[in-house]
């Protein structure tokens, strides 16, 4: 028997077996997952063995929209085209030829576009100091881009430097002519003094025309990263309806840049500039959202558009003024109207001056704005084709006369100070002062009254009601001297003049005639000045919306109420309130019941057998009101009313001014078509 020695092994037919049968069944796995890598699912993990590319694009989101306090529209957004360039979809290194392509197909079209590169557009391409307010900003974000020191970019520095840092003479300088090399770094320009990136595309053309777009869809292969883009942009469906009250949109101004990008604004958005559109652009600003989406390498085929990265965008919030259409409507058609036939006459008459005005009404026990007109108006949607004539108009028509022009008031102050007379006890209703037509107080002022002036004769003995009928400036005069500066200015001021309203678009401050008014300009108050101011004259200058404010006043019995536009912030997509304004007092002054009803006697005196008695001669409706003619010292006089409705319980009250109406009753119209309005309407203004 021979012995095996150690480490000698015998195979087994079955463990070979075994083992055979192992390796056919690895051998079939493999040769599947082979299979379905290859044949079954090639297409599968073909893609997903590219490269892929992630491209973020930004969505805009939509400015609000703003709306009067019916929910009528006011101002909207409409899709315009407009043609951009996309940094994520811009081939690196190819920029200069695309773009050179782009300035050529815009050449074949006609299309002229904006050159915001600060330098001459003819050989040999010297630097020119950027005045408009976008290419100040531009160059501003230009040199923090480059670090550019701005003094190398004088004379030709600025052309010469781009040129070779956009390696001109690497790529397209032997194909290109002079011209559109000088272009082309124009628009290199742009790119770099914007916030040029994957996220903010740069907009190279407003508001394309169809055929452009249409054209451009067919060349879209050799211009990659060449987009067209709908853009919102600000429409106005009433085009002047309310032009100062909306106010406008437009670009941020360098002297803006750093207010708006610490707020987190790219530089290239639009803002409000004034009006509504500036005073609630915390509200209406939109959030541009972006998504995510992953091409594979190629760039043919889009993996993923829905990534969990996307975010989409914040809409404006939509504004509702408190303005009625309709009664703004009506408030403009008569201000124009009035103002019109008085500028005719005065064509007629060769009369060089041109009226203008202004008409504010406000709610009596509230605050809000029911309608403000200014005119001369404009029409929003034309503002930029119409800007440059607009500037040299010497009549104004940007002017916000009704927040900004300063007038004097005229006799419309003579409610203030019988007020404060009565309230003082100066006065009652049984003090008759004697008007002789001569106020001889003074020796060295004696002013007249006007009634004596125009008929010779006076106004004879006159209690308060009287004198506010018959607008008694002899009256005035001595309640004003008993009542003194200190304590008339105190009820003024109290009363609101002189005083900001609080609109939320700004306004100027105006003027209270008196000692310290006076010491501000170098000059002293003497006693004549305070018999002047007593009946609106003197230094007084106050705004529409001031006197709206102080007639509130008075006649819902002292309660001084925030002026306001805002009436609602609403979600855009819901509707749903998310802000609603309450009215605010501003101040509080105790007037007795019984001097409120000697006031509003004398107003409602005015409208039936006074001053204003040829307007509303046979009115169906019972109103108050108070008149003004006031002197300017050059040209023709102001007209100014200043009126309530109802008369039993107020609820509105209008101003109006015309600078050069001459006459009282021009104003007082304007007025008749306010109440006109409201009185068909009346439903819509209960609170």
């Amino acid at each position: 028997m021979k012995l095996r020695s150690f480490g000698e092994s015998r195979t087994s037919p079955v463990r070979i077996i075994i083992l055979a049968v192992i390796f056919v069944l690895v051998l079939v796995a493999f040769v599947g997952r082979l299979l379905s890598l290859q044949v079954a699912n090639s297409e599968y993990y073909k893609e997903r063995a590219l490269p892929k590319n992630q491209v973020t694009l930004l969505v805009e989101a939509s400015r609000g929209e703003i709306v009067d306090r019916n929910g009528a529209k006011l101002v909207i957004n409409r899709g315009i085209s407009n043609i951009r360039l996309n940094r994520s979809l811009l081939p690196r290194g190819r920029e200069n030829e695309i773009i050179l392509e782009l300035i050529r197909f815009f050449d074949q079209n006609g299309v002229v576009i904006e050159d915001k590169m600060p330098a001459e557009l003819v050989v040999p391409y010297r630097f020119v100091e950027p005045q408009d307010n976008a290419s100040k900003n531009m160059l501003k974000v230009f040199l923090r881009n480059t670090k550019f020191d701005e003094q190398s970019l004088y004379g030709t520095g600025l052309y010469d430097k781009l040129y070779e840092r956009y390696k001109i003479a690497d790529t397209v300088a032997k194909s290109a002519s002079s011209n559109e090399i000088r272009r082309l770094i124009g628009i290199r320009y742009a790119l770099e003094g914007s916030d040029f990136s994957r996220d903010y595309p740069y907009t190279i053309l407003e508001d394309a025309s169809v055929e452009v777009v249409s054209m451009l869809s067919e060349r879209s292969h050799t211009l990659p990263g060449v987009e067209v883009f709908i853009e919102n942009s600000r429409y106005y469906p009433g085009g002047s309806l309310a032009a100062h009250i909306l106010g406008r949109t437009g670009p941020i101004y360098a002297d803006e840049l750093e207010k708006y990008t610490s707020l987190g604004y790219s530089m290239d958005e639009i803002v409000g500039k004034d009006g509504a559109e500036y005073a609630f652009e915390s509200y209406l600003r939109g959030v541009d959202g972006y998504k995510i989406i992953e091409y594979s390498s190629d760039g043919e085929d889009i993996i993923d558009q829905n990534l969990s990265e996307n975010y989409p965008p914040e809409y404006g919030k939509t504004v509702s003024l408190t303005i009625s259409s309709g009664m703004q409507a009506a408030a403009e058609k008569a201000l124009k109207e009035t103002i019109d036939s008085i500028n005719i006459e005065n064509i007629r008459n060769g009369n060089p001056v041109r009226a203008s005005g202004a008409v504010v009404v406000t709610g009596c026990n509230n605050g809000a704005v029911y309608a403000s007109a200014s005119y001369p108006t404009y029409d929003q949607n034309t503002y930029r084709e119409t800007i440059s004539d607009m500037l040299t108009d010497n009549r104004q028509p940007l002017l916000n006369r009704a927040i900004n022009g300063r007038y004097p008031p005229g006799s419309t102050f003579k409610i203030a100070t019988a007020i404060a007379a009565l309230s003082e006890g100066i006065i009652d209703e049984n003090t008759r002062i004697y008007d002789s037509g001569v106020y001889r107080e003074y020796d060295d002022y004696q002013p007249h009254c006007w009634y004596f002036d125009k008929y010779g004769y006076p106004h004879g003995w006159q209690n308060v009601v009287d004198a506010i009928k018959n607008s008694c400036n002899y009256y005035f005069f001595e309640v004003g001297r008993l009542l003194g500066t200190e304590a008339l200015n105190s009820y003024a001021k109290r009363l609101g003049l002189g005083e900001k309203t609080g609109i939320e678009t700004g306004e100027d401050s105006g003027i209270l005639a008196g000692p310290e008014y006076r010491a501000s300009v170098g000059k002293t108050w003497v006693p004549g000045d305070l018999i002047q101011s007593a009946i609106g004259q003197s230094d007084n200058l106050f705004t529409p919306v001031q006197l709206a404010s102080f007639i509130s006043t008075v006649v819902n019995g002292g309660t001084r109420y925030e002026v306001h536009l805002l009436k609602s912030v609403n979600d855009f997509a819901t509707g749903e309130i998310i802000e609603e304004k309450q009215p605010k007092v501003l101040d509080e002054i105790d007037i007795s019941e019984h001097d409120l009803d000697l006031v509003k006697r004398g107003m409602k005196s005015v409208v039936e057998d006074g001053t204003a008695a040829s307007v509303f001669v046979g009115y169906p409706h019972s109103v108050g009101g108070k008149t003004g003619t006031a002197q300017k010292g050059f040209g023709t006089d102001n007209a100014i009313f200043a009126g309530f409705a109802p008369y039993e319980e107020p609820e509105i009250v209008v101003s109006v001014v015309i600078d050069s109406g001459e006459h009282s009753y021009t104003a007082t119209r304007v007025a008749k078509g306010v109440f006109d309005y409201y009185f068909e309407n009346i439903d819509e203004f209960a609170e």
